[in-house]
């Protein structure tokens, strides 16, 4: 992508109150709703640069007239008013003709152009200004409701040159259907995946070995005579890395954290997770980083032996299988218990060891372009930051 190279001279110093107004959705009472009709747009609905329906709710037709001024038309910018930056982003999105006729609802802004400047650059802009905001209000996680008379004093310098507004818009733009393509591509990935995992273990699609010859059959089987437990331990002092086994991987933990007794052991290659659960959702991961790591004595840590690390990795994080099963696990309360010696009784569909080896090369064949239209992702996000810096600040 080729950036922009002329230098921007034509700055002015205003407010965010000199280049629009918000005006705030309505409340509607749940009397009011039908089962089609004109859909409501929601917070849930204000996502990051784009509106996600996802189960609407619905007012009958005859409100585009008795609500006018709530309707939206398609390029209307609309903006998350409470607790606006979720996983680092501001919820702000423009609406497209799919989105159009919407009618806004209480929590969500529309935003209103003076006309002081162009409104594709006017987007891009307060998507910038409108972060720092909040970002500047916050106290740790908590995020106030947007004040809007305070987001009208926000102080910021402005392009004033028309073609010059147009220039920086059209360019951001084209950054961010760069970053929705490869997002979208992504999602594909994933889902090809999912639906090859299907095939896999349902055993709609069979490997065959070197020779070209058919694999034996699957065993249906516990898996507990594959699972060797470590039960090393460390005292709270050790020098060896101490780690958090979370639901996006193993992680390093600060060294400030107090923990006046042992901590278990994780070697490279072993399974380590959480045992229990809020939501039935359970992260076995194996440790590839570190030589050895120190987590909670509580988490169960194993090995696998005669069965392919990746394949149960994949089985017991993916497959449909152990989510049964884990359902089966509740025994009343809150919270779900997954104890090591009740992980053994799991019973799977199991391939011999070479057609394992040959499914789990297979999949992480898929893996590797995920996590690489993943890294390309994030590289055109930070691309796109350092630009914002550089045009906004």
């Amino acid at each position: 992508m080729k950036g922009i190279t002329t230098p921007l001279v034509s700055l002015e110093k205003m407010t965010l109150g000199n280049l629009l107004t918000i005006k705030s959705g309505k409340g509607f009472k749940a009397s009011e709703y039908s089962l089609e009709g004109r859909p409501l747009l929601q917070i849930e609905n204000v996502s990051y640069g784009f509106i996600k329906w996802n189960e609407p709710s619905y007012l009958p037709e005859d409100y585009r007239d008795s609500v006018p001024d709530l309707v939206l038309q398609e390029g209307d910018i609309v903006l998350a008013l409470n607790r606006p930056i979720t996983n680092g982003q501001l919820k702000i999105a423009r609406l497209t003709a799919k989105d159009a006729g919407a009618i806004l609802y209480q929590r969500v802004g529309k935003v209103i152009s003076t006309g002081a400047v162009s409104y594709d650059y006017l987007y891009h802009l307060i998507g910038f200004h409108i972060k720092e905001f909040v970002e500047s209000k916050s106290i740790g996680s908590d995020q106030p409701f947007i004040s809007i008379r305070e987001l009208y004093q926000h102080p910021l310098s402005v392009v004033v040159c028309q073609k010059e507004q147009q220039k920086i818009a059209e360019f951001l733009t084209s950054v961010d259907t760069k970053i929705s393509q490869l997002t979208e591509k992504h999602r594909l990935l994933k889902e090809y995946k999912k639906g090859v995992m299907q095939q896999i273990f349902s055993q709609k699609v069979r490997f065959k070995d070197e020779d070209g010859k058919a694999f034996p059959e699957w065993t249906y089987e516990s898996i507990g005579k594959y699972l060797e437990p470590h039960k090393e331990l460390v005292r709270a002092d050790t020098d060896i890395p101490i780690l958090t086994s979370s639901r996006t991987g193993l992680y390093l933990q600060e060294r400030s954290v107090i923990n006046e007794g042992d901590y278990g052991v994780v070697p490279l290659g072993h399974f380590t997770y959480r045992h229990m659960s809020d939501d039935l959702i359970f992260k076995f991961n194996v440790n590839r980083t570190w030589e050895k790591g120190a987590v909670s004595k509580e988490y169960p840590v194993f090995k696998v032996v005669g069965m392919d690390t990746y394949f149960l990795e994949t089985q017991l994080n993916e497959g449909n299988d152990f989510k049964r099963f884990a359902i089966q696990q509740k025994q009343g309360g809150t919270r779900t218990r997954l104890y090591f010696k009740n992980l053994k009784e799991l019973k799977l569909n199991l391939p011999c060891l070479k057609e394992q080896q040959r499914i789990s090369l297979f999949l992480q064949s898929i893996d590797t372009k995920i996590e690489g239209v993943a890294e390309q992702t994030e590289q055109t996000k930070q691309f796109k930051k350092g630009l914002l810096l550089q045009m906004f600040v």
